[in-house]
């Protein structure tokens, strides 16, 4: 029998040499190791109480760390506790104390005020068992760059950190500030994005980020505003993949980004793919309270849509979680309509990743009232399905 407890400071090289000999091995292990002890010892989004461990016979066996983020969902900061790793000593997997600290961490990280957990798996089995669900889907464009015209009076400039880091961070933010996905960009954050593009040209409108390879150019973040800055950055990305002799542009970009808007004109792909078990997935750990801090956001999309003068009446119940929000209570015409939902399917409504008519028919009698267009349509409207996204530089 394990004893399960967060970490001790002075334990914090203990979890890092672990971390470092199971996802490091012999190639990054020297690297992983430094860079975790220097985390744990000046991030400030790391920290060893929200790190659980199981002890066994003395010693540390298993150990699951927790980031402190925050990120956006309908545009709305929310604190978030991203999976860094679970982690066990060889000897010791299989024996169940990853789910023993899991279970037992998960009530505390709630009461902490985070609303889901947040990480992304190749295999997301583990998770699953304990109620996670994806929340976003992958997706990938592709671009021949030689269909693409030149850019003319080039307004980009290679990235210098001493005077354009601020400008990049408010150019990240602007360009996301309705986004469901971005983690909120700060000057203290940055250091500690493990995926920074190696190449970045800024402009007075936004920037790119770009990785090189032999047969790609990768976009690896951009940010910026108006269709002005869109284009120019197509071309700029195109540019810099002739000279390097490339013919393929390749990212991991949504498909209702502007970029993806733009580069329609000149035969860009879009590839979208929607997996059950892997990739983003999140354990919701309050659903509904996540949603109550969404309310400004729902009940604007109510004002702004056909429904404006409609007062709902919204009723939310999930295990160990009920609710009732008014939205727009000077509608004239009122609804209630009451969902009682599991808590990964709330967690998909609230992160537009699953639409309202999936999950009612996944879930039937989930809801109170007839399940007709004009129900679909409010519900619709106040919970509008969309591309949860987070760049590859934000991811952990």
């Amino acid at each position: 029998m394990a004893i399960v407890r967060t970490l001790r400071a002075e334990e914090t090289g203990i979890v890092s040499d672990l971390t470092a000999r199971i996802f490091g091995g012999l190639d990054d292990y020297d690297r992983m190791a430094s860079t975790l002890r220097a985390a744990y010892a000046e991030c400030p989004f790391i920290s060893h109480e929200l790190c659980w461990v199981a002890e066994a016979g003395g010693r540390i066996v298993t150990k699951w760390q927790l980031l402190d983020f925050q990120m956006r969902i309908a545009g709305t900061p929310i604190r978030m506790a991203g999976i860094q790793a679970v982690v066990a000593e060889p000897d010791e997997n299989h024996k169940g104390y990853a789910k023993e600290v899991a279970l037992a961490a998960l009530p505390e990280i709630r009461e902490l005020d985070f609303d889901l957990v947040l990480g992304f798996a190749k295999r997301g089995a583990f998770y699953r068992r304990l109620g996670a669900v994806v929340v976003a889907g992958d997706y990938e464009i592709e671009l021949n760059p030689l269909g693409v015209p030149p850019l003319r009076d080039d307004p980009f400039r290679e990235y210098d950190e001493a005077k354009d880091l601020g400008a990049i961070i408010d150019a990240y933010n602007l360009a996301n500030r309705d986004a469901t996905g971005p983690l909120i960009r700060t000057p203290e954050l940055w250091p500690w994005l493990d995926r920074k593009p190696p190449t970045l040209f800024v402009c007075d409108e936004g920037y790119i980020g770009v990785t090189l390879f032999p047969d790609r150019l990768e976009i690896r973040e951009l940010a910026g505003q108006g269709a002005a800055f869109h284009d120019a950055a197509l071309r700029k990305l195109a540019a810099l993949a002739r000279e390097a002799g490339i013919h393929r542009i390749h990212g991991a970009v949504p498909p209702d980004h502007p970029l993806v808007q733009m580069g329609a004109h000149y035969g860009l792909q879009v590839q979208s793919t929607y997996t059950r078990k892997s990739g983003c997935i999140a354990l919701a750990l309050a659903p509904v309270r996540l949603i109550g801090r969404l309310h400004e956001t729902l009940e604007r999309r109510l004002r702004e849509s056909r429904f404006h003068d409609t007062h709902l009446d919204l009723g939310l119940t999930s295990p160990g979680e009920a609710e009732r929000l008014s939205l727009n209570p000077e509608g004239r015409t009122g609804r209630k309509v009451d969902l009682e939902l599991s808590q990964g399917a709330l967690l998909q409504l609230a992160m537009g990743h699953l639409s309202i008519e999936s999950i009612l028919i996944a879930h039937p009698g989930a809801c109170s009232a007839p399940v007709d267009d004009e129900t679909l349509a409010l519900l619709s409207t106040v919970f509008p399905v969309g591309h949860p996204f987070m760049w590859h530089t934000d991811r952990y």
